[in-house]
């Protein structure tokens, strides 16, 4: 009974995961534009992103993903360390690295954007990381999110304390997505017209 519970959860993100993925395919890319610039004013008016010193967030690279190139930018001339995730081939977890800048990066597995694996700055394993920012296709009100199914955030996020954020447009803010038992939900939604605060916040 509680393989097939599962086996139907993942039908159900799986679904899910086409449905979400189709409609923000088609948002107007001049309607992202601006979208994105309210979601960056958002995180830039958190108080977690104020005091954190140590950001690490994904680069965005995909279609009409939630920018975050502004956000690496911003952080950097706030005087913020960033730190990228970096996917080695033939693993399945993230390892992760410093940045100074988006000139270091390179074209990475599935067209992500990242540091070359070769001349990265590799982020010390003591190292504190205060602010998280997540991606996903979609969130729901409670911080559960939708990705791509390959689970690489999720083992990420449950070894690291920070607040976590995940970024996405008012379209893609779901009531409820259902979850399995190794999801790890944000702590809050950031949306171009509201915040939401996940169940462990």
């Amino acid at each position: 009974m509680v393989l097939m519970k599962k086996e139907a959860t993942r039908v159900r993100k799986e679904r899910l995961r086409k449905r979400v993925l189709a409609v923000r395919m088609g948002l107007d890319r001049s309607q992202v534009e601006v979208s994105g610039q309210a979601i960056l004013e958002q995180v830039l008016g958190l108080e977690a992103y104020r005091r954190a010193k140590l950001v690490h967030t994904y680069v965005s690279s995909k279609e009409n993903e939630v920018d975050t190139r502004a956000l690496i930018c911003t952080c950097l001339a706030h005087g913020k360390c960033v730190a990228v995730p970096v996917v080695m081939p033939g693993t399945k977890t993230l390892v992760h690295a410093l940045i100074d800048g988006l000139a270091q990066l390179v074209v990475g597995p599935w067209g992500l954007a990242q540091p070359d694996p070769a001349e990265a700055t590799w982020l010390p394993a003591e190292a504190r990381i205060d602010l998280v920012v997540v991606p996903g296709l979609a969130f729901d009100r409670r911080g559960h999110r939708i990705g791509w199914g390959g689970g690489y955030y999720d083992r990420f996020l449950e070894q690291v304390q920070a607040v976590k954020i995940g970024l996405c447009y008012d379209a893609l803010v779901l009531d409820c997505i259902p979850g399995e038992p190794h999801d790890v939900p944000v702590d809050m939604v950031v949306a171009e017209t509201a915040i939401y605060q996940g169940e462990s916040a």
